[in-house]
């Protein structure tokens, strides 16, 4: 289904390029909003090859020992232009210090490509629902296990949709997500893959007041870390 898709999309970018083709501004529209839509086409398709994955219990790659706080620093440098775009600030703490600190060495098991899209799925989805303020990404840890915590100022979420979120398809119905869009599919790939690293995910959020995303995985000790 993809690679139909992928030539779509490739024709047409050629048809907007203006150095190939020759179109009028009505017609521009028109390719504009076909190429965001293909876009949207393509996204679907390759969240739906997850979820096989995942029921097929293959989501999670190969395991290695991950410095998550690395991985969280790295995720978050990426997404700061984006979020910046919308006049939204990003902040990283570690424990209680703001700022690049220097951390414990927090490592868990995890494929660090998979992790790293857990992460960077739940500060994007953060920034959709946040019209102003900011997003606040907090590491923390004990000798047991390691919590990543995204926090923003956006709409919040209702109690009776807070328990349905990390379910398959499930979308809250209000104009904020029939606006935004979106296949219902992220927050349930982001729990398959957490449970895959055998950690648990769940959020904390009121209605206006902003929402709390948090997922946990066991630390590994250093004998651990030889091992893996």
């Amino acid at each position: 289904m993809r690679t139909p898709v992928a030539a779509i999309e490739g024709y047409i970018s050629l048809a907007m390029n203006a150095n190939v083709a020759t179109i009028d501004d009505r017609a521009k529209k028109y390719l504009d909003k076909a190429h965001e839509t293909i876009g949207h086409l393509g996204e679907l398709f390759r969240d739906l090859l997850s979820v096989t994955k995942a029921e097929e219990n293959q989501l999670g790659g190969r395991t290695e020992a991950v410095d998550l706080g690395r991985l969280v620093q790295s995720a978050v440098d990426d997404m700061q232009f984006t979020v910046k775009q919308k006049n939204l600030t990003l902040v990283y703490q570690i424990g209680g210090q703001s700022g690049k600190a220097i951390a414990p060495l927090y490592q868990v098991a995890a494929n660090p490509e998979r992790l790293r899209e857990v992460i960077m799925n739940l500060i994007d989805n953060a920034k959709k629902f946040t019209m102003e303020g900011g997003i606040k990404v907090v590491l923390d840890g004990d000798e047991k296990e390691v919590t990543v915590s995204i926090s923003d100022t956006g709409v919040g979420i209702a109690p009776e949709d807070a328990g349905h979120l990390f379910q398959k398809f499930y979308r809250i119905d209000n104009s904020a997500t029939r606006t935004i869009g979106g296949t219902g599919l992220g927050l349930y790939l982001c729990r398959r893959l957490i449970e895959a690293f055998n950690g648990r995910i769940w959020v904390e959020s009121k209605s206006g007041q902003g929402s709390t995303f948090k997922f946990t995985l066991p630390r590994l000790s250093p004998s651990e870390v030889e091992k893996l």
